[in-house]
């Protein structure tokens, strides 16, 4: 019974820093889109910004368009 207790209170921990980490990751990936659309009005590429993050100009395209898409995915429904 105690074993039990003990993995429940794991289970009911790792449940709660689920929640955290979700709400933390939204708000960072916001800033990072912010940030990399500053960086455009600065004259800067996807190219340059993906070199910088060490990902493909795709990536850097698919994040900045992220909103885009749930836009259109929210007028559709």
């Amino acid at each position: 019974m105690e074993e039990e207790r003990a993995v429940l209170a794991e289970l009911l921990a790792a449940h709660a820093d689920m929640e955290r980490l979700t709400a933390e990751i939204g708000v960072t990936r916001q800033r990072r889109r912010d940030a990399a659309r500053r960086l455009i009005e600065f004259g800067r590429g996807t190219s340059w910004i993906a070199r910088q993050l060490g990902v493909t100009a795709q990536a850097v395209d698919g994040f900045l368009k992220y909103q885009e898409r749930q836009e259109k995915r929210r007028n559709t429904n």
